[in-house]
């Protein structure tokens, strides 16, 4: 596995390369999934392929003892198998989600976008690489179209948070999610507006599904370094024209701006891009112009965003 790790590659076939015995039993030697770490080691192995991954087994998932006590790596493959056998349609595991309990704000927005017709599966995925909501196709209940995370303002105030949870997006990202963000600051602001954002995005979403051969890549935990140091905007600031007002302002400069502040890479809440562009712009006074202008723009790249397909899709 080591000499795979990095490498990617359109198509893989992978031999899981165990079976039965003589006597038709499956010997439970598994090799490095026996021990520590093993999961790891699995894991690189069925995350190699792009688009299209082959799995050859003499045994299937069914030959394997649920109840029998295993070490983590070996109930993954079973977990795996389990997943291949349905050619990726039996995703909705109920010991998947069911033990995370929501929040309030998870809550509210669960409701309010269970009554606009989403299909939500909660809390989908494993240990710290749950989505918040997984969104499934309206034509094909077996696959996923939209990711949603839900994020309280002062949870994600910690940079190392931000940073976790950009690494966490950027990777399910190259298995093919489309994400979609709701602060909770925004959701008590404008709950209507942000229901009407995640319904473009998911929108978007199908259309995008529609047009793809692919399907979205199972979630699975990654270890990942987190950086040392803070990022920086790529490339120089847009020129600002000093003196102007708000009403001076074009949608495209503003919308301009806040694509060179999240360039970064980080996470923000709208109210925190709300004084970023404040103190770029000029402005020492917030008055209803300038928040509705700034928020509106806000609005904009944040539907840019989640129109433009992941980098990995």
């Amino acid at each position: 596995m080591e000499r795979v790790q990095g490498d990617e590659r359109d198509a893989v076939i992978l031999s899981i390369g165990y079976g039965k015995d003589r006597s038709g039993t499956l010997p439970y030697r598994f090799g490095p999934l026996l021990h520590n770490g093993g999961e790891r080691r699995l894991n690189v192995a069925i995350t190699r392929a792009r688009k299209t991954l082959t799995v050859v087994s003499s045994f299937d998932s069914r030959d394997m003892d649920p109840e029998r006590k295993m070490s983590r790596g070996v109930e993954l493959l079973r977990a795996f198998l389990e997943y291949a056998e349905s050619h990726g349609d039996r995703l909705e595991r109920e010991d998947n989600h069911d033990d995370v309990p929501l929040n309030p704000f998870e809550l509210a927005v669960r409701d309010a976008l269970t009554a606009k017709g989403l299909a939500l599966v909660p809390q989908w995925g494993v240990s710290r690489y749950r989505l918040d909501f997984a969104v499934k196709h309206p034509k094909r209940p077996g696959e996923f179209v939209l990711a949603i995370e839900c994020d309280g303002a002062s949870y994600h105030a910690a940079p190392t948070a931000r940073d976790r949870d950009r690494l966490r997006q950027q990777q399910l990202e190259a298995l093919g999610w489309r994400f979609h963000r709701i602060w909770s600051t925004e959701w008590f602001r404008n709950p209507g507006g942000e229901v009407e954002r995640v319904l473009r995005a998911y929108q978007a979403a199908i259309t995008a599904a529609d047009t793809s051969t692919s399907h979205l890549g199972p979630i699975i935990e990654k270890s990942v370094q987190m950086p040392v140091k803070a990022m920086t905007p790529q490339g120089p600031p847009p020129k600002v024209t000093p003196g102007l007002s708000i009403d001076q302002r074009g949608d495209e400069e503003l919308v301009q701006l806040i694509a060179w502040l999240e360039s970064d890479g980080r996470l923000r809440t709208n109210e925190e891009l709300v004084k970023e562009l404040m103190s770029l712009l000029g402005y020492k006074r917030r008055g209803p112009r300038i928040e509705t202008r700034l928020h509106g723009a806000i609005n904009q790249w944040r539907d840019r965003v989640s129109m433009t397909p992941p980098s990995g899709a």
